[in-house]
């Protein structure tokens, strides 16, 4: 009796560590994506911000700590693993399990069920490239801003990694956060769900939109010397 009261303490753990790091994932992949959308407000706008966020204001001379944007990095990246390490125990990680999650789909069409299945996918696909991007930006923080970051993208063509892992997150952050919205009652009805479910998909396709706009907003800086 102990042994199943102290599995069910841990499950419950891990499914409040899996919701909370989640959420504030969530929360700081939109604040970041707005951040660097202020490229479309021109160069000044974002260097605006890239200077506010290396705290330029603190500085004497004015230009700033870059290493602050390379501990934000590491502290993303160990939220990250964190929310890996609590959610891998739902996978379906062996055949069998693979197996019957497909049976399951296949005889009852459950819209949640679906995007979990999504959810699991896209979440494989940014583990294997979150840790390069944070990699990049912890690694060279001073680059950070029109020109530099417009030549990693472009020039260096890391476009190719932000494109797919921007459509992974966005559909991640959205989908998780409403299943966490359902799972800890926030919405109790299938009209409510049902409503949820239309933000969720409003939320992706506004940020996905910004996402690309501002990929394609740094192009004119690519060349700049």
């Amino acid at each position: 009796m102990r042994i199943i009261k102290n599995r069910e303490k841990l499950s419950g753990w891990l499914d409040i560590s899996q919701s909370a790091s989640g959420v504030v994932l969530a929360v700081f992949l939109w604040t970041h994506l707005l951040l660097v959308s202020s490229i479309l407000f021109g160069e000044e706008a974002m260097t605006w911000v890239a200077k506010t966020m290396e705290l330029s204001f603190l500085s004497a001379d004015g230009h700033g700590y870059p290493w602050v944007v390379t501990i934000m990095a590491m502290a993303i990246a160990v939220i990250a693993l964190l929310h890996v390490l609590v959610a891998v125990h739902k996978m379906p990680l062996n055949f069998r399990q693979q197996k019957a999650l497909k049976q399951q789909l296949n005889l009852v069409n459950h819209g949640d069920t679906r995007l979990w299945v999504w959810q699991a996918v896209t979440g494989a696909v940014i583990f294997l490239l979150l840790p390069v991007h944070l990699w990049l930006i912890g690694a060279a923080p001073e680059t950070i801003g029109p020109f530099g970051s417009a030549a990693r993208i472009w020039q260096q063509g890391v476009w190719l990694l932000y494109l797919p892992l921007l459509l992974c997150v966005e559909l991640h952050a959205a989908i998780g956060v409403y299943r966490v919205a359902v799972k800890w009652g926030a919405v109790r009805d299938l009209n409510s769900r049902s409503r949820l479910k239309k933000i969720k998909s409003i939320v992706s396709v506004i940020f996905i939109v910004v996402g690309i706009a501002s990929l394609l907003a740094f192009l004119p800086y690519a060349n700049v010397q």
